[in-house]
């Protein structure tokens, strides 16, 4: 009967098409590709922080409430570092996680915010904007743009010291003045973590106090 050759002949085909359909596949998939006018446009996926909204606050240009700050969580966004006299200016994000890095500038979060009674640490890459700090110099101001309130601080001292320096740690201890601490890696030049940080050391020169409601 014809029918049996007939029913042969599909099961071979089938066969045929099963077993070499990934060679198919692989080779249409490859011209489709190479016959392309433009090259493919791949994104590259990157996490975005949340920022939070600068909000102005009334003040009396000497204290702020601290009642009236929304304080910024873990890996928001909550101002800007600025530093005219080296063309540097940087986002500000509360948390110095490696994503934060990438992104900017981040703040110890064992640190005071700006406008409190401390130090406030911040970090940030040295092959990015903090590279910028090897040029800059005492006296000159560094800007923190923050969603609360704007704080200039002045360079008193730059120095190169050990990562671990145990004047950072009594800094971050002393409760009696606003200072400010920016920080990278040093070699400005070097890839890779080292362990010696370019610190640069400010006091705060104008900006509103931050005090507790009462």
């Amino acid at each position: 009967m014809i029918v049996i050759p007939i029913l042969f002949l599909l099961c071979g085909y089938s066969l045929v098409y099963i077993v070499g359909r990934p060679v198919i596949h692989f080779t249409s998939s490859s011209l489709q590709l190479f016959l392309l006018s433009e090259l493919p446009k791949f994104e590259k996926n990157e996490q975005t922080l949340p920022e939070l909204d600068r909000k102005t606050i009334e003040t009396n240009e000497q204290t702020i409430f601290s009642s009236q700050i929304v304080y910024p969580r873990a890996g928001y966004r909550y101002g800007r570092v600025v530093a005219d006299s080296v063309s540097l200016d940087v986002p500000l994000y509360y948390g110095d996680s490696a994503e934060i890095l990438r992104q900017g500038a981040g703040q110890y979060m064992g640190s005071v915010y700006p406008g409190e009674l401390g130090t406030t640490l911040v970090a940030g890459h040295n092959a990015d904007e903090f590279g910028k700090l090897i040029a800059i110099k005492k006296s000159d101001v560094i800007q923190i743009k923050a969603s609360y309130g704007d704080y200039s601080y002045q360079i008193y001292k730059i120095a190169v010291l050990d990562k671990n320096a145990e004047e950072i740690k009594l800094l971050l201890t002393q409760k009696e003045q606003p200072k400010l601490i920016l920080y990278t890696c040093y070699p400005i030049d070097s890839i890779g973590l080292t362990d010696q940080r370019l610190f640069v050391f400010a006091d705060l020169v104008q900006g509103p106090l931050i005090q507790e409601h009462q």
